[in-house]
């Protein structure tokens, strides 16, 4: 009896085992698509290495790449799929007010759920999402993130018996005693107005604060106020000052950088980017660069812990991808290495808590990060913030700004002037669209 219980259960497991092995079918293969602009970068580079390893890793995936031109990807390429949902199923973005019609066309996926599911949240570096976060969803994964900085020359700085400042007024003595020893102590190109707003956009967050900065570049709050008065006053006593060349105005950024590298300039505020070419063996100060935060100012909301950039960068997922779980999870996973293989070669700070060996990375770098770990609030450069005509209303009034012609009052008027009109005409569009 035994033995015939034993022979029907053997025959059952072999039938069951059979039926199972009848019905399975080969692993379905999921192509994904990556959409970008990185090509002929190093993060390019890093995209490859990485799909290289998760195809290895996940071999029923397929990642297929498209890769456009930066400013035909950014300005026409990704804005006319979005109007058919035709992008790819994950794709590089950028946040702030660029990604907000992406998401108000219900072509970004809400990946919050997803965020707390796997706990991604808990692998990011503070306020990294804010520029991500539309309503109470987070819509974009952080690649990288920039910081303004104050770029200071140790050898010169040493020569001058002068330390670093950390105030207004220690900066104004630094711009004092420089010149007066005939080194133009701070480096900017007037020609092009986006590099004067580097100097004024982080006076304005010293001032107002960064919260009120972020409101106010939307329309949330007004540009016309005391804050940004202020900001273009403290711009004007630098210019005062002789912070400047005499030639300022004729001086691109390109050139007023290469000033900086020569050797020239102990001072020169500038994002987190310029760290890459601060440990170039071809310029003369390689190895000769200490970055501190632009210094404090009396009766400001801002103080050193909030700074100018944030992450502006990101992926996305397609709404309309037919495989959203694993595309969410190729995009956590190609966001995650890209940001930190990035800052090892240079390309950024990484948005991602890490635990790189910072000996393996560009040591200005390391200190604009370790700056950065507790920072409390980023403003985006106002042109990424400001819409269509404002932007070049922006550059304009700060080229008028420096070059005398009009006051800090006016400068304010008249920003808030612009931005207004540029966010009706924004919202006359987007009606008339609908």
């Amino acid at each position: 009896m035994m033995k015939k219980k034993t022979a029907l259960l053997m025959a059952i497991v072999m039938a069951v085992l059979t039926l199972a092995g009848c019905g399975k079918k080969e692993e379905e293969t999921i192509t994904l698509t990556l959409w970008h602009s990185f090509g002929s970068t190093v993060s390019q580079d890093v995209i490859d290495d990485f799909i290289e390893i998760y195809e290895k890793e996940h071999p029923n995936i397929k990642i297929v790449q498209e890769n456009a031109q930066i400013e035909e990807y950014q300005f026409r390429k990704l804005k006319v799929a979005v109007a058919n949902n035709s992008q790819g199923d994950v794709f590089l973005s950028y946040g702030g007010g660029y990604s907000q019609s992406i998401v108000d066309a219900g072509a970004a996926l809400p990946l919050s759920s997803y965020l707390e599911a796997d706990k991604t949240y808990d692998r990011m570096q503070s306020g990294v999402l804010e520029y991500f976060t539309y309503g109470d969803e987070i819509y974009g994964l952080p690649i990288k993130k920039w910081a303004g900085v104050l770029y200071c020359n140790r050898e010169l700085f040493e020569q001058a018996n002068l330390s670093y400042p950390t105030t207004w007024d220690e900066l104004l003595n630094c711009v004092i005693v420089f010149h007066d020893s005939g080194i133009t102590p701070m480096a900017m190109g007037g020609k092009d107005g986006w590099h004067i707003g580097m100097y004024q956009n982080a006076l304005a967050v010293r001032t107002g604060g960064a919260d009120y900065c972020n409101k106010a570049l939307v329309g949330g709050e007004s540009l016309n106020t005391d804050a940004i008065v202020k900001s273009a006053q403290l711009m004007m006593e630098l210019v005062d000052a002789g912070a400047f060349s005499e030639g300022v105005m004729a001086l691109s950024a390109d050139e007023a950088q290469m000033e900086f590298f020569m050797g020239k300039v102990p001072m020169y505020y500038s994002g987190s980017w310029t760290a890459a070419d601060c440990e170039n063996p071809e310029n003369l100060v390689q190895g000769k660069i200490d970055v501190v935060p632009m210094p404090a100012v009396d009766g400001g909301v801002g103080d050193a812990t909030q700074f100018s950039g944030g992450a502006i960068d990101c992926y996305m997922v397609n709404s309309k991808t037919e495989h959203p779980d694993e595309a969410v999870a190729f995009a956590i996973a190609l966001t995650e290495y890209q940001s930190n293989e990035g800052y090892k070669l240079g390309d950024g700070v990484t948005a991602w808590k890490s635990e790189i060996d910072d000996s393996e990375v560009n040591p200005v770098l390391v200190e604009i990060n370790k700056l950065t770990d507790s920072a409390t609030g980023y403003v985006l450069a106002w042109d990424t913030f400001l819409q269509g005509t404002a932007i070049d209303a922006h550059y304009n009034l700060l080229q008028e700004l420096v070059g005398g012609t009009i006051t800090p009052e006016e400068f304010a008027q008249k920003m808030q002037e612009a931005n207004e009109k540029a966010l009706s005409e924004a919202a006359n569009t987007e009606e008339t669209t609908e």
